[in-house]
């Protein structure tokens, strides 16, 4: 599946990835009442795809007063080139 990103025409020069520190997931996932995560994407300031985390309740409901993680560090930039993940 992410090949299939990486190699398809429309996406090309586009982020392929995105890392978040586990802290800030840690602090996310501890917030009362939170059971998951949403991922969003987004475009940051510069007009590149990125991802928004939020916490997600019992419910399925975004916990959009809490912590939001809109800073994610992007690939290319920051890439693991050895992954398998990546082509």
């Amino acid at each position: 599946m992410t090949h299939a990103y990486q190699n398809a025409t429309q996406f090309q020069g586009m982020t392929v990835a995105c890392m978040m520190d586990n802290n800030a997931y840690q602090q996310v996932m501890t917030q009362p009442g939170c059971t998951s995560v949403r991922t969003y994407f987004a475009l940051d300031d510069l007009n590149n795809l990125t991802i928004v985390v939020v916490g997600v309740d019992a419910q399925g409901n975004d916990i959009s007063s809490g912590i939001i993680m809109e800073r994610a560090h992007r690939c290319p930039i920051l890439c693991n080139k050895n992954s398998p993940l990546m082509k």
